[in-house]
Order: structure tokens, then sequence, then C-alpha cells
């Protein structure tokens, strides 16, 4: 039998090698692992949105008895369904009352001849008020205006699904749909696909009777389910960069020109058939085509069409006239057939059809367009010069700007105020100068020119923004403490923090991209690139995960008061925590990323890559045998100490001591 002094001899050789072993392959795993990628920022570019609106138009008669300084006080209903928010009342007077006003800050109609035609409130009601003398008897057209709001993500698509109309709503007059694409957006409107597959562009040229029903241009398509089938529509889209409109332009309509189309034959009008000024583009054309048949009895008339890639009907008459005399002396055999047709064409050019026997006259006249402004702190300011309205009929500058957009005013270049005022005809020299600013405040013009009066110099649009709404929570939907920077064009204008809630408001001054880089901890974990401005939150996920690292050492046993630090690869942050008796350090708040995790107690160090993209549980394994006195003894200790007798000798001893401790006897040397 082995004696006990060689058995224990032979462990410690055993135990040495053992140690030795796991030293070498630790040391061997620890150099073996790749350095992973650098983390790089989440970058989300945001497509443009189309803009889907249900409008529900509930109408009321309302007769009036104002007596002399009383007041009549007007309130919209409720919404008429989930979703739909008021946008506005409207008080419609169908014969004006002028002694009727109204208080409070509301936008109004004014005629020609100064009186109010409607007054209009987002505020949800109107009060009126009779400045007169005596009882004013009236009746008005109250209108509220309801809406309901969805986002269709432009995403090289080449349609766009409406499903109409929207049947949650109740007790409502009308319901329109209105799609609206961007100005900057590298799409246009081609045509609408009614639910019986037909095409509106082939409606307008079959004289369809519900084509004013249906309403477009480039960025809009209005469709009036009054007079429309229910069902599902398709807006056709055009892609390309050609298709992008400025915010801001001045609009001209240049002269009217005539062309006569021969029986059975066509005309096409292109720019060829007038000059364009320089720096303007063509926007379309106002048309409008007549002609009147003769027939007889028995004979069935006819009707021309123009053709267009999008052609908007503003009225159209087709009608029967029948000749006859007073007495049987003419009896009814003449009749004649007037047909008249008005439209805006938008496209450069347009063909007109004639498959009658008798002439068409058509007249138009070019509508040009150029683009103008530039923004200062919000506003937009415009120079028009002389050039700019030297020459054509009318001259008007148009805005049109994103929901987030409130337009407050115009100033013109005589410092004249503008405000409040919705399609309005006010005195201006000899003219009167058509002003308006939508009622939702999205969209303006006046004009800086009419026949022979004209106002150069620079204009002022003043511009309410409300901003962007940015929601930051991590994946457990709690709200996370980040700074958002917010730059255009590679110069950042502001650095803005979250609140307890996780939300961030970020101003905006003008209509154009913008771009958000979200900071967390000082490291760049989020960037958003923003085409379309929305009211719609900017919802975003940040990977933010607890980590629970346990160090152990070479017997598995914890290891209490090691230092834990987590260095996010390439970016930081770096976390730090000491670990408890159990071995364990908690760091919260760990940004998702690859990492190193480093475990040190004393001069032994132990690192590993560590993925985090949940909450995560990593165990680092040491090579640690104890602890003397705060100092580590690790494997390799162990190891260089097997040189010495000495280091053998403890190592032998407290093996044997363990070993001894384990035995159910004791047996003493002699």
């Amino acid at each position: 039998m082995l004696s006990k002094d060689r058995l224990l001899g032979i462990m410690v050789i055993v135990a040495a090698g053992l140690m030795l072993y796991y030293a070498v392959a630790y040391a061997a795993v620890s150099t073996q692992q790749s350095i992973p990628t650098q983390n790089q920022a989440i970058t989300v570019n945001l497509p443009y949105y189309a803009e889907v609106q249900y409008i529900d138009v509930v109408n009321q008669t309302v007769q009036l008895s104002i007596p002399a300084g009383g007041t009549y006080t007007i309130t919209a209903p409720l919404p008429p369904g989930p979703g739909y928010t008021l946008e506005y009342v409207e008080v419609y007077f169908p014969t004006p009352l002028p002694s009727v006003g109204v208080s409070g800050n509301v936008m109004k109609s004014v005629n020609e001849y100064g009186f109010i035609t409607s007054v209009y409130s987002p505020a949800g009601s109107i009060t009126l008020v009779n400045t007169g003398q005596s009882t004013v008897n009236g009746t008005v057209v109250v209108s509220s205006v309801f809406a309901k709001v969805t986002y269709v993500p432009l995403n090289g698509q080449s349609t766009i699904n409406i499903t109409a109309p929207d049947y949650t709503y109740q007790y409502v007059t009308d319901q329109y749909v209105e799609l609206t694409l961007p100005n900057n957006a590298p799409y246009s409107v081609q045509d609408v696909i009614l639910p019986n597959g037909s095409a509106f562009s082939q409606l307008v040229e079959k004289w369809s009777g519900n084509v004013t029903a249906i309403q477009l241009d480039y960025k809009h398509v209005k469709l009036d389910m009054a007079y429309l089938p229910a069902g599902n529509y398709s807006v056709e889209l055009l892609q390309g960069s050609q298709y992008v409109m400025p915010f801001a332009m001045l609009v001209k309509g240049t002269q009217f020109y005539n062309e006569t189309v021969s029986p059975h034959s066509q005309v096409i009008i292109t720019t060829n058939n007038f000059g364009i000024p320089s720096g303007w583009s063509i926007l379309g054309y106002v048309v409008t085509v007549y002609t009147v048949q003769p027939l007889v009895v028995g004979e069935t008339g006819g009707t021309f069409t123009v053709e267009a890639n999008r052609v908007s009907p503003v009225y159209t008459l087709s009608q029967l006239i029948v000749v006859h005399g007073v007495s049987y002396i003419l009896p009814p055999f003449i009749r004649f057939m007037p047909i008249i047709g008005i439209y805006v064409v938008y496209d450069t050019q347009f063909k007109v059809v004639n498959p009658l026997n008798v002439p068409v006259i058509v007249e138009y006249m070019p509508i040009i367009y150029k683009p103008v402004g530039q923004w200062s702190n919000g506003n937009l300011q415009v120079q028009v010069y002389q050039s700019d309205v030297a020459q054509g009929m009318w001259t008007s500058l148009v805005v049109q700007l994103p929901e987030t957009a409130t337009i407050t005013s115009i100033v013109t270049p005589s410092g004249t105020v503008y405000s409040g005022y919705t399609s309005s005809e006010l005195p201006w020299g000899s003219e009167f100068r058509l002003v308006s600013i939508s009622p939702e405040g999205h969209e303006a013009y006046i004009a800086v020119s009419t026949l022979g009066v004209s106002q150069p110099g620079l204009y002022t649009i003043n511009v309410h923004w409300d901003p962007l709404v940015v929601m930051v929570h991590n994946t457990y939907g709690s709200p996370v403490s980040v700074s958002i920077v917010a730059s255009q064009n590679g110069q950042a204008y502001g650095t803005y923090s979250t609140n307890s809630s996780g939300v961030a408001l970020i101003p905006v001054y003008n209509p154009y991209p913008l771009s958000l880089s979200i900071y967390y901890k000082g490291v760049d974990a989020y960037n958003i690139g923003i085409t379309t401005l929305i009211k719609r939150p900017i919802d975003v996920t940040l990977g933010v995960y607890n980590v629970t690292a346990i160090v152990v050492g070479f017997f598995n046993q914890a290891i209490g008061k090691a230092n834990v630090t987590m260095y996010r690869i390439g970016t930081g942050p770096v976390y730090t925590q000491l670990t408890g008796p159990n071995g364990a350090a908690q760091l919260t708040g760990v940004l998702s990323g690859v990492y190193q995790l480093t475990a040190s107690y004393g001069n032994a160090k132990y690192s590993r890559f560590l993925t985090v993209n949940s909450d995560e549980v990593a165990l680092i394994k040491t090579n640690i045998l104890t602890i003397i006195n705060g100092f580590p003894i690790t494997t390799g200790d162990a190891i260089i100490g097997a040189v010495g007798i000495p280091a053998v000798a403890a190592l032998a001893y407290a093996i044997k001591t363990f070993v001894d401790k384990r035995r159910p006897y004791h047996i003493e040397n002699a």
C-alpha cells in the first residue's frame, strides 16, 4: 500500500498539474476571443407620410332673432364618432347681416362689399353680437367640421388605398375624404380608381355626372362621399424628383388664349404655344371648352373630351333645349345642346378631342409658378420683385405648410397686417385684394398683383409651429432619460432632454427635413431622419436592460467585493459596480450592444465579451483559489509557488488539512 506521505505527494503533483492545466486553458480561452465589431448608433430614416383625413360635416339651419345689443352663441355638437376631433365651426350667412358682428378670436370671410359672409372658430363655439339699434332676424347655416386623421407611409408604392365612407359617424350631413401628400415628397397624384374599377380620368372624358365629386391636383385628392359609391378607392401615384413642390411660391395667371377645334379633329396645347418667363415653371391650365350642337328629332348629341394626366372638373353642363312655337305653327322638331366644361388641368399639356359636327371653342389661361422665400426664426420672408409682377393678369403668393404649422398673419411691404381672413376680397386701390388663411391655418394666399394694381416688396408670413413630440422608452415601456440633438443640413440648432415621462418637445422653425440624434449617457444611440412634420408622436424604443454579473472563483466560490465594469466597445458608456457577498453585481440601465465585461480583484483581472439585448445574467469564472488578507491567490500564483518548496509545502499542508477534515478519523505518524 502507498504511504500517506507518498499519497499526499502524488496529490500535490496532480493538483499542481490540474492548476497548471486550467491556468493555461484559461489563458488560451481569454486570448482566443476575437474583438467584436464596434457598436454603432441605430439609424432610422422615417418615410414621407401621406395624410388621410375623414372629414365629417354636420350642418344645421338656425333662425336668429337677436335684440339690439344682444348676443347669440352657437355651439358645436359632440364629435360624431370615435377618433374624430373638432376642426372648426363655421357660421355662414346666406344673406349678410351688416349689424351682426362676432366676438372673440375668429376668422371671417368678407365679400367685396365689406360684409361678413362666414365666420370660423376652432374653439367649438361662436358668439354673434347685434351692434345695431334694432332686433336682427335672419337665417344662418352652422357647419361643424370634425376630422379623423391617419398617416400612410410612402415607401415607394404606386397606390394608396382608401376605404370610404367611414361608417362610424352619426348624424352627419356629409363626409369628405382628403388625401394630402407633402409638398417636398417626390410623389404626385396621377389618378383615382373607383370601387367599380373605373378610373376618374375616364369619367371626365365620358361626362359622368359625378365627376365634380372628385377633385385633385398634384398633391391632393378630395372625395365627396355624398355623391360617390361606398367601397375601396385607389389613388394612383407617380414618383420622381420632378414631383417635388415648393412650400412657398408665386403663382401667376398669364393671359387667356383661344383655340378653335374644327369638327372631327383635335388640338394639343403645350408650352410651345406661349412663352414662360425665365425662372418660372408651368403649373397647369384653367380651361373652358364649349359648343352648341343644333339637332333635330332623332339626332343624338355627342360631346368633346379633355385629356391630360390630372384634369379636375370645376363645372360641367350638357343640356338639351327644345325649340317650339307658342302654338302648333312651329312643332318641337328643332333642338340645341349646349355643352360647357370648365376644368383645371395640372399637367404641362392637354388635348381637346372634337368628334362633333360643329366647331369647339377652347379658352385657356396657363398658370405658372416660381419657388420663393427664406425662413427666419420660424417665419417666412418673401421678396417680391417688380419683374415678378410685371407680366400676367394676376400674381399671388401661395404658402402650403405641414400640419404642425399654423399661419397667424400676413404682413405686406407697407406694413398692413392681414389676420383672421379666409376667402376674402378686400379693397385694394381700384381693385380687390384676394386674401385667405385656411381655417385650420396650414395654407394661405395673398394677391401681390391684380390687373393694374401691384405691391412688390418684402412679405412676411408669421407662423406658429407646434413642436415635434418624441417619446423614448425601453422595451418594457418605462420612460428613458436621454438628450436629443436636433439639426438641419448637418448643423445642430438645439439640445433637448426628455422629462420624467420620457417625452421631449423638439421645436421646429421651418418645414424642411431634420435629424434627431438621441444620446443615452453621452452615447449616440439612435439617429432619426424626419422628412414629414406630423402631429403624431415619434415613438423611440431604446434597448435598456439590467445585467447581473456573478463572479466566482476556481472552486465556484462567490467572490465578494470584486470590481465589475462594463465597457460598451468603441462608444462607452462604462458601468461599474462592486459584487456583494454572493458574488453578484447589479448593473442597471445598460444600453444594448456588445460590451467588454471585466471583473477585477486586487491585481487579478478577468474579461469576457457580452452581447446585451435583454436582461442578462453573466457569469465571470476566475482562477482565484482563495483570498488571504485581501489578496487573491490564483492558480497561477500556486504554480509559480510550486517551483519553491515552501509554496508546495503550504499547498500540501492546505490540501492535507482539507482532506483530514473530510476523513472520519485521523492517524498520527509514529
